[in-house]
């Protein structure tokens, strides 16, 4: 009956597993986006030919005393994302795939900056949710808004070639903190 009830949990995790996969997308290296990973329904009222939801969720733990484990993850948000049909082409893609990447620096930029401060175990969660808001709602808004300005949504070539190289360059430059989690030590 162990075993029954072992397989049946199991299994019930594949299931809840493979249903948050169909929601969302994990940045890797090795994997560009694709159309027909945007799936919720256009936006006509809007201008853009396309749109890209991404987050950063985070998880913490603690035993309360010594340390504290914090899993985080960039994510594409499948039905949360859209493109307007008949305007989907290889360099609009290649744009939003950028979208993907940039809000993958700031994750790293999120985990260098957990590594390099000091946590005590008094006020470690509001001090690590200070982190996230300061660099997810300023540092990437503003590399996000500056990098459709600077390439007018696709539209300049040679700015979007600047910016995957600059893009490439940046990803390679935080290689050390590509990790989702990250463990540290309270002071």
């Amino acid at each position: 009956m162990r075993g029954i009830a072992l397989v049946f949990l199991f299994s019930l995790c594949n299931v809840v597993w493979a249903q948050e996969d169909t929601l969302r997308l994990n940045w890797t290296s090795d994997y560009n986006l694709s159309w027909s990973d945007f799936k919720a329904e256009e936006e006509p009222e809007l201008s853009l030919s396309a749109l890209s939801k991404i987050a950063i969720p985070y998880t913490y733990s603690s035993d309360g005393e010594v340390d504290a484990t914090v899993t985080l993850s960039t994510v594409f948000m499948k039905y949360e994302s859209w493109y307007k049909r008949g305007k989907e082409n290889h360099i609009l893609l290649d744009h939003e795939q950028l979208h993907f990447d940039i809000a993958e620096i700031h994750r790293r930029l999120i985990v260098k900056a957990i590594k390099n401060s000091k946590f005590t175990s008094d006020g470690y969660d509001s001090e690590l949710k200070k982190i996230v808001t300061d660099i997810w709602d300023t540092s990437y808004g503003e590399m996000q808004d500056k990098y459709d300005s600077e390439t007018n949504y696709a539209r300049y070539f040679k700015s979007q070639i600047d910016w995957n190289k600059l893009v490439s360059e940046k990803l390679l430059e935080l290689k050390e903190f590509k990790a989702n989690s990250v463990t540290f030590t309270f002071q």
